[in-house]
């Protein structure tokens, strides 16, 4: 190792001197073509341990992405975006794969960001870095692997409230051949669009159907903050790149001035120091800092006539009318999806880098730098306030004069201007409260500090956390929330009487101007962005004095598989301060039966019907709770697995739809009745078909049930599939089919069945779909769908 790092030592002094001997133009102009490092010096890679590999095509790196989508399938989303929007296939033949990733559960009216796989083919650090990202996140954020960089709770926070959305290649033919800078017509796709364009060479003005693409996607998303990825230089570059050259704006974090400077300068500058300081220099190519974070028109020596950036930051000539002599919006219309915080991050000297510089999970490399970027990015799209660790929990109990501990951080923001907290006794303080802390207004007008991304340096921080012990003599319950206003010095342009008075950027004017509206009917419905100065944590209910009863029981059938008909309760598992009386109600028709101060109790039902039962609990002081289960006995089990928080959806996707099956080989003689384990995300179109069929997913209808949305929880839920009783024959293979969305449903909401990985149900398989049936694929081996059958 020591030779191999010497080795590429000696070629980066190189590289250096011949760089500094030659005009800066990587983002521009295709200076050379460089080869891969593994073709100059024979390094071995150890391929026995886990590394961020580069795909030989982009094929395969979009098929890398598609096997995340059946691993996580809740979270992450690949969809062929040319057909979506009608562009056609870009020049070789090729679509063009996008990603979303976020929590499809709740919904996709967030804030969102983009990430684009380079213009450029041949520059591939970042274009490869964001599918380790995504593989990285699922993981990190989804299994029980380490990871000791980061809170799993954030980043499923993270996932919950942002959509990061990735364009896998701008460029898939440059990427596929060479790889090379221009697409399969020899141009420059990052020279085609429409502000201060085209450059050179291009079709024209959104000349190639990547760019067309690009463009419908942008204006169908509110965008907050969106990267083009590069690779020749080593730099952080930002508007201008070939307008308003004289105007110049100086950091207030630096003190180092810029060329070229954009209304949202100050923004842009000090986000992005921030953002060049936390991602570090992994791979040896230099550190971020004033000198390579810039305006295009500071960093380099040239003119980028048409680039993305430009274009997705200031094209809405309509709200920013001092870009209208650069917009042919005449010719193409206004663009109101632009507004975006775009950054085009130069990775790497090299362009095509070598596999070995790409790291792991552990290991740095270009892998790392990309995540970071990515995190930081996806943080920054809104304000937020979230309690941190030693905050007391939610629906806590604490006697009178007992302190109570909150602790929290202020996000998504560069600067936090005022943070305190209030409470009172209404259960939403955010509108109503009766006390309230010290304000933490010691960043008021400055342009950076108070964030938890405070020092930020080299993939770590040393954010503030703000504290506050609170103690409350009266019993009663109160409600508690923290608040934050951000960024509010970043409401003042630079150069006001050449670009007017209001920010271009939609995060900016979101967080500072509470007059601030913004609407577009796009790809996901209408999008709403409502501006707002102050930002709040969830709040937090706190009862001083006595604990709120909660009831609850477990219950058994005393009898197991037999004839009997009694069932065995238990109500221990229910509390409160003290509990004197558990009243049952067995059918739940409004009258209790039977009570007493003991917790557990029998009942015989008689038969072997379902029941509703309910428990009643009172405390000393006559505070009640109740809690209903659905009971049954005299049901012999068949078949019978743990239940998984993992599913796989039944919904309809730009590429198809689909749907999924279980075989199982049935034990009794007749089938009763099924359970599957499963919900539904977001607002589903359509009803929930279960079907009963035999032989294959296709094959003989035996029985069919349908479920409303209504009836389907947000929340993982046994489902009771209550088919006509059916006489078993020996070693009958039948199959529970959850089919394919109907035609006619436009948006992915759906359902989704649990699942497990491993070969869980020898006897049976793991059977989906994605292409509404047509072909459908057994796994048995490797998951199984979770289910339990019942009989006699």
């Amino acid at each position: 190792m020591k030779k191999e790092k010497i080795k590429i030592i000696s070629l980066a002094v190189i590289s250096i001197f011949l760089i500094t001997s030659i005009p800066v133009q990587a983002f521009s102009n295709d200076l050379y073509q460089n080869s891969s490092l593994d073709d100059l010096f024979d390094i071995t890679i150890n391929k026995d341990t886990d590394w961020y590999y580069k795909p030989n095509n982009y094929a395969e790196l979009v098929s890398w992405y598609q096997a995340l989508e059946v691993n996580f399938s809740d979270y992450l989303e690949v969809f062929k975006a040319n057909d979506l929007y009608g562009t056609g296939q870009a020049a070789g033949g090729y679509d063009l794969y996008y990603v979303r990733i976020t929590n499809e559960s709740t919904g996709f009216h967030k804030p969102e960001i983009l990430m684009l796989g380079s213009p450029h083919g041949d520059e591939t650090a970042g274009t490869i870095g964001l599918y380790w990202f995504a593989d990285w996140l699922m993981r990190m954020a989804y299994t029980d692997e380490p990871c000791s960089d980061y809170s799993k709770e954030w980043l499923r926070w993270l996932i919950d409230n942002r959509e990061i959305y990735i364009g896998i290649s701008q460029n898939p033919y440059g990427f596929d051949h060479g790889p090379q800078r221009y697409d399969g017509n020899g141009w420059d796709l990052n020279r085609e669009a429409d502000h201060d364009g085209p450059g050179s060479p291009t079709g024209g003005i959104w000349g190639s159907e990547n760019g067309k693409t690009l463009r419908k996607f942008v204006d169908n998303h509110t965008v907050r903050i969106g990267s083009d990825m590069h690779a020749g230089v080593r730099c952080l570059i930002y508007p201008w790149a070939s307008t308003n050259l004289d105007i110049y704006g100086t950091s207030q974090v630096s003190g180092y001035t810029n060329q070229g400077a954009p209304p949202d300068f100050y923004f842009y500058d000090a986000s992005t120091l921030r953002l060049g300081a936390y991602m570090g220099n992994c791979c040896g190519d230099g550190v971020f800092n004033e000198y390579n974070v810039q305006t295009v028109a500071e960093y380099l020596s040239y003119s980028a006539y048409g680039a993305i950036m430009n274009w997705a930051y200031a094209a809405d000539v309509e709200q920013n009318p001092a870009e209208d002599q650069y917009v042919e919006d005449e010719t193409f219309g206004n663009y109101p999806g632009t507004g975006a915080l775009w950054v085009s991050p130069e990775m790497s000297w090299t362009k095509n880098v070598p596999e070995y510089e790409m790291g792991n999970d552990t290991t740095d490399g270009w892998g790392t730098e990309i995540r970071r970027l990515v995190l930081h990015q996806a943080d920054l799209a809104q304000p937020y306030v979230r309690w941190q660790d030693g905050t007391v929990e939610n629906h806590y109990t604490v006697q009178p004069g007992n302190p109570v501990s909150f602790k929290w951080q202020v996000n998504g923001s560069v600067v936090v201007d005022h943070t305190s907290m209030q409470w009172g006794v209404d259960p939403n303080p955010i509108s109503s409260y009766d006390f309230e802390t010290s304000d933490y207004d010691e960043n008021e007008g400055n342009y950076v500090g108070g964030t938890g991304w405070d020092g930020a340096l080299d993939g770590d921080t040393s954010g503030v956390i703000y504290c506050e012990n609170i103690t409350i003599n009266t019993p009663g319950e109160y409600y508690f929330v923290a608040k934050a206003q951000v960024d509010q010095m970043y409401a003042d342009v630079l150069e006001p009487e050449r670009y007017g008075d209001d920010s271009y950027l939609r995060l900016v004017k979101e967080r500072t101007n509470e007059s601030y509206y913004e609407v577009l009917d796009g790809t996901d419905g209408v999008e709403e962005i409502i501006g707002q100065t102050w930002w709040y944590s969830p709040v937090i209910h706190i009862t001083v004095g006595s604990m709120l009863p909660y009831a609850s029981y477990t219950w058994e059938d005393a009898d197991g598989t037999g004839p009997g008909t009694i069932i065995h309760f238990d109500a221990s598992t229910s509390t409160a301060e003290n509990i004197t009386l558990y009243e049952w109600d067995w059918t739940s028709d409004g009258f209790y039966d039977y009570s007493s101060p003991d917790p557990i109790t029998s009942y015989d039902y008689g038969d072997d019907s379902a029941y509703d039962c309910t428990l009643r609990i009172t405390d000393n002081i006559s505070q009640t709770d109740t809690f209903t289960d659905t009971v049954q006995a005299n049901l012999n089990i068949d078949v019978n697995q743990s239940a998984f928080d993992r599913g796989f959806p039944i919904r309809h996707t730009w590429d198809g739809d689909w749907g999924a099956a279980q075989n199982f080989t049935a034990t009794v003689n007749t089938l009763t009745k099924c359970e599957i384990y499963l919900r539904k995300f977001g607002t589903p179109e359509f009803n929930l078909t279960v079907e009963l069929r035999k032989d294959h997913p296709e094959g003989t209808l035996l029985d069919t049930l349908s479920f409303t949305p209504e009836e389907i929880l947000s929340s993982w839920q046994w489902l009771t599939l209550d088919f006509d009783d059916i006489e078993i024959e020996s070693e009958e293979n039948l199959f529970i089919v959850l089919p394919p969305a109907p035609s006619g449903v436009s948006t992915s909401f759906g359902f989704e069945w649990g699942y497990a990985f491993g070969d869980q149900y020898q006897p049976g398989s793991f059977w989906f779909t994605r292409d509404g049936g047509e072909l459908w694929r057994d796994l048995p081996t490797r998951y199984e769908f979770t289910f339990i059958t019942f009989g006699n």
